[in-house]
C-alpha cells in the first residue's frame, strides 16, 4: 500500500496559496476520509442536493452514495433536511467550511490525546 505524505501535501498547498477547501481536502484524506466522501462533501459545499442529484453528478450508484452520505452524516459534515415536493425527500448540504475546520481540529486533537496517553503508559512500563 502506498502512503501519501500528507504533511508535504499540506505544506505544498500552503505555499501555492490554495483555497481553504483544497487544504481541508488534504487534511480529510489524512484523517482517512475516502476520496468519494471528499467529493460528495465538496459537491454539497456548492449546493443542496438529493441522493438522485448526487448520483447524476458523480455517476455513482444510489447505494454507494447512501453509504458515504451516512458516514458523512455520522461524522457531522453534512446537514440533512426534509423537503416536500410531490413526495417527501431528503436534501443534503455540507456544513460550512468553518464548522468543518472545527470538527477536523477536534479530531486531530483527539488523535494527539490518544497518542499522548499511549506514550505515557509505555513510559511507565519502561521505568
Amino acid at each position: 500500500m502506498v502512503r501519501r505524505n500528507y504533511i508535504a501535501d499540506i505544506e505544498k498547498a500552503l505555499k501555492e496559496g490554495r483555497k481553504p477547501t483544497e487544504l481541508l481536502n488534504v487534511i480529510l484524506g489524512f484523517l482517512n476520509f475516502k476520496p468519494v466522501e471528499i467529493k460528495i462533501y465538496n459537491l454539497l459545499l456548492n449546493s443542496s442536493l438529493t441522493i438522485k442529484q448526487i448520483e447524476d453528478r458523480l455517476n455513482l450508484s444510489e447505494r454507494t452514495i447512501r453509504k458515504y452520505i451516512r458516514g458523512l452524516d455520522q461524522k457531522g459534515f453534512i446537514i440533512k433536511r426534509v423537503e416536500q415536493g410531490k413526495r417527501l425527500k431528503y436534501v443534503y448540504t455540507a456544513v460550512p467550511i468553518q464548522e468543518a475546520w472545527k470538527k477536523v481540529r477536534g479530531k486531530i486533537q483527539g488523535i494527539l490525546g490518544e497518542v499522548t496517553r499511549v506514550l505515557e503508559v509505555k513510559e511507565v512500563l519502561f521505568y
